[in-house]
């Protein structure tokens, strides 16, 4: 199954129900980072959840920032996004296990923080927080967006790996928009009940087809198909910036002290390693 977001307006664009499987983007991101299945279950989601709400800037240049601070076994989980739900992200620490008897949100941790930055070009970017509560990627989440964006969503968000392979990932997300009543609120949290298992859902049928199963009777009005996809945006252009950023006298102590200028990519692993001659050359570029 590709991975596809489908988005539709409900009750005369009173609602909108999204739908999304993206297993591949989530493969290709704990694969690049050596994850166990444990902790790429819930990386996943977080990646899923980011991809959500990186489909909703508007502009190619703008861009979303996730980060969960649980006091979990994963550490800090950091996920980010761009126009048209494209995402990378990592956690802290990849290799970690449940052991028996642990539940699920032992990788997360039952306290902590979630932090959301979008930067739309605006003079300040938009800081949005909301608590880690129970260790689910889900309910933490469904609680950022009431709190923190005023957004009351019905969220179901699932993960699944086997043997290094994503079996499913993806999510439901249903928001009610200005003009929804009461009597529009109780017809979407009925019918988003059946979302609740939404890993057997998208292991049956795509998301369009899911949408059609259960909304099709409102009339449905589809926007266009997104494609989340894992894109790393890092390059030796953009790491020759940062350098420059430092300055020249700076990158050339660290140069003396080490003899070359490493810099690894978090998001996919990639290094980018500078020696005295890349510097000289960078900075007679100027």
């Amino acid at each position: 199954m590709k991975d596809v977001m489908n988005k539709a307006l409900l009750f005369d664009g009173k609602a909108m129900i999204t739908v999304w499987s993206m297993p591949r983007a989530a493969e290709e991101g704990a694969r690049l980072h050596k994850m166990t299945d444990d902790a790429a279950n819930v990386y996943g989601r977080v990646l899923a959840v980011s991809a959500y709400m990186a489909a909703g800037l508007k502009s190619e240049s703008d861009k979303l920032t996730v980060i969960v601070e649980g006091d979990g076994k994963l550490g800090r989980i950091v996920a980010c996004g761009e126009c048209g739900a494209k995402v990378r992200g990592y956690v802290s620490n990849p290799r970690e296990v449940l052991r028996a008897g642990e539940q699920p949100s032992a990788m997360v941790g039952g306290e902590g923080v979630i932090s959301v930055i979008k930067d739309m070009g605006m003079e300040q970017p938009y800081r949005g927080y909301g608590k880690v509560v129970k260790g689910d990627i889900t309910s933490d989440f469904a609680g950022y967006f009431l709190l923190s964006e005023q957004t009351p969503t019905a969220l179901s968000l699932d993960c699944a790996f086997e043997g290094g392979k994503c079996l499913m990932c993806g999510g439901a997300a249903a928001v009610p928009l200005p003009g929804c009543g009461e009597e529009y609120l109780v017809v979407l949290e009925d019918i988003m009940r059946n979302f609740t298992d939404i890993r057997s859902a998208l292991e049956t049928d795509t998301p369009k087809e899911l949408i059609e199963r259960h909304f099709e009777h409102f009339s449905p009005v589809y926007l266009p198909e997104i494609t989340p996809a894992y894109r790393c945006t890092c390059s030796r252009a953009r790491t020759s910036g940062m350098i420059k950023a430092i300055g020249r006298k700076e990158a050339m102590s660290i140069i003396d002290e080490c003899g070359r200028i490493d810099v690894h990519c978090e998001f996919c692993g990639k290094n980018y390693s500078f020696n005295a001659q890349d510097i000289d050359k960078l900075f007679k570029e100027e």
